[in-house]
């Protein structure tokens, strides 16, 4: 009788240790370990087995209340998109701004490179920014967040968790991290 009571006593206690790991497994970065990063690395989305993406961010400026970045995309037959967005911090979080998406650019570049010096891409007429604006507005949910894990899996790259309106999606976005003193990111095209 002993033993089995001896051993009821520990099953409490393993459950706890698993679920500490687990809640620790599912800690987000902080904002420091986030913008260290940035500062290091290309985020690239959705990498395949030779690191093509199916976007890449490059952040380009890390501010107290805001971060810059150019995302780049790719569709076929068509030149690759590279907008820049500015979007804000709350606390380790960053979230885009509802009324203007934070688009502040739009540019495009023939082929499916992004460089890491965003030489080659060409500006876009800003009069074409309110029509995109109100394109992303449709699509867009009235808050729209980010926060990031590293990838238990996949060390040394990161998970992505997207927050609508306070829900987090239950998809969760693969994130390699690409040295910026890498000669580019091929963008696969959708």
């Amino acid at each position: 009788m002993l033993r089995s009571l001896t051993a009821l006593a520990f099953v409490p206690i393993s459950l706890a240790l698993i679920a500490s790991a687990q809640a620790q497994s599912e800690t987000f970065l902080t904002r420091a370990q986030l913008q260290a990063h940035m500062e290091a690395s290309v985020f690239c989305y959705y990498p395949d087995d030779r690191s093509a993406c199916g976007w890449a961010e490059l952040y380009t400026e890390l501010n107290a209340d805001h971060a810059i970045l150019v995302t780049a995309s790719a569709v076929w037959d068509a030149p690759m998109t590279a907008d820049e967005y500015r979007i804000e911090w709350r606390g380790d979080t960053l979230c885009v701004p509802v009324e203007d998406q934070g688009l502040i650019a739009m540019r495009s570049s023939e082929g499916y490179r992004f460089p890491f010096d965003l030489e080659g891409l060409m500006d876009l007429d800003p009069a074409g920014i309110p029509a995109r604006v109100a394109e992303l507005q449709e699509t867009a949910p009235q808050e729209f967040c980010f926060q990031y894990t590293d990838d238990p899996e996949n060390p040394g790259q990161l998970l992505q968790h997207v927050f609508r309106e306070g829900v987090m999606d239950e998809e969760l976005d693969p994130v390699s991290l690409i040295p910026r003193f890498a000669s580019g990111v091929a963008i696969r095209p959708s």
